[in-house]
């Protein structure tokens, strides 16, 4: 397994600071265990024995409920194949190497988001897997379902992009998310905000080859 890359940046990320200890140790014992793809195996029973093997009284349901949080907080998405739970980071390309040719699992894009399986499950009345030891009603499903993602305040998105060091119009980017009931350009649901943020970057860094000019850009930004 390659060595993983954490940067100092952590200590001063909002998402982060959100966290318990617990989700925030989980989430950097994912980190390490991922393949080199950022990909890993969704199963409550399958992370709790990879990630803390010498934690005997941790249970289930205190992993599954700290995935549900992480996933709530973007930091992971999770998505079925072959009616199996996996999960990937949507931002490991931003900060790891991939340096295998191969994943160990299926691709994100080969699945589907676990809101949008267990939606269509209840649809077609097809009993939905459970991903942690105890049940829950449908009505309860769709409600953590719909919840899930919660619009950012402004002084969010503007924290983010500061943490990332990008260029982007944080507040252009939020009225333009805010007046459309954010929801992205094909009038989808906005599942992920930070990963529209990190889309807004690639498209407004400039292309030019003179790092200096890029780096004066950005200044010239952050002291706006």
């Amino acid at each position: 397994m390659p060595n993983r890359i954490i940067k100092e940046s952590i200590c001063t990320s909002d998402s982060i600071d959100r966290l318990t200890w617990f989700e925030e140790v989980l989430f950097y014992r994912l980190i390490v265990n991922c393949d080199d793809y950022g990909r890993f195996d969704g199963r409550p029973a399958i992370i709790k024995n990879r990630l803390f093997p010498l934690k005997e009284k941790l249970t289930l349901k205190t992993v599954s409920d700290a995935i549900n949080m992480l996933a709530s907080a973007g930091l992971v998405i999770m998505y079925m194949y072959d009616d199996k739970p996996f999960l990937y980071l949507p931002t490991w390309n931003e900060h790891q190497n991939v340096r295998a040719k191969k994943s160990k699992f299926p691709s994100p894009e080969s699945g589907v988001k676990t809101s949008e399986y267990i939606c269509n499950q209840m649809n077609s009345n097809v009993p939905v897997i459970q991903s942690n030891t105890e049940s829950e009603s449908e009505s309860e499903c769709v409600s953590r379902t719909r919840a899930r993602f919660t619009p950012p305040s402004l002084e969010e998105v503007r924290a983010y992009c500061r943490e990332r060091g990008n260029i982007v119009d944080a507040d252009k980017f939020w009225t333009y998310y805010d007046a459309g009931g954010w929801k992205d350009a094909k009038g989808n649901p906005v599942r992920n905000w930070k990963q529209k943020v990190i889309t807004w970057e690639r498209k407004e860094t400039p292309k030019s080859d003179n790092l200096s000019d890029k780096y004066k850009m950005m200044e010239a930004w952050a002291n706006d």
